[in-house]
């Protein structure tokens, strides 16, 4: 990660009184807040369709209106799906949606194929990060 730089920013006392009570809810400093949100933002201006939800994993890039995150759709892509597929596979998203993904990657690939990485990664792995998981055979 690069470096940050310092800036000195005015903001409204009812939006700082909720980046501080983001800031307590997650143990981190309004800086560390303030950045997240911002860098948020740009990426959100930067690829229309997309937005950030939480999720046990922390935040991540969803489709917009969907409830289906961006890394779920380059997985299918990158697995040879077509878009006709992709479509298929996921029917409740229009094009356009799966363009904004696409969109996404292109301009994000490093983040997303972290996400994918994480979500492959083999059962024994995931239950060591978090031991409350356990395999249900049905």
């Amino acid at each position: 990660m690069a470096k940050s730089h310092p800036v000195c920013v005015r903001i409204n006392p009812d939006a700082l009184e909720q980046v501080r009570e983001i800031s307590r809810r997650t143990d981190r400093s309004v800086g560390q807040v303030l950045s997240a949100l911002v860098d948020e933002a740009v990426r959100v201006r930067r690829c229309p369709g997309i937005i950030f939800t939480d999720g046990p994993t922390g935040r991540r890039a969803t489709v917009a209106g969907s409830g289906v995150d961006v890394w779920e759709i380059i997985r299918l892509s990158k697995a040879g799906g077509s878009r006709r597929q992709m479509a298929r596979a996921l029917p409740r998203l229009s094009p356009g949606q799966i363009d904004a993904a696409l969109t996404y990657y292109a301009c994000f690939p490093d983040e997303i194929n972290r996400c994918i990485e994480e979500n492959d990664a083999p059962f024994a792995t995931i239950q060591r990060r978090s031991p409350f998981i356990k395999k249900v055979r049905i």
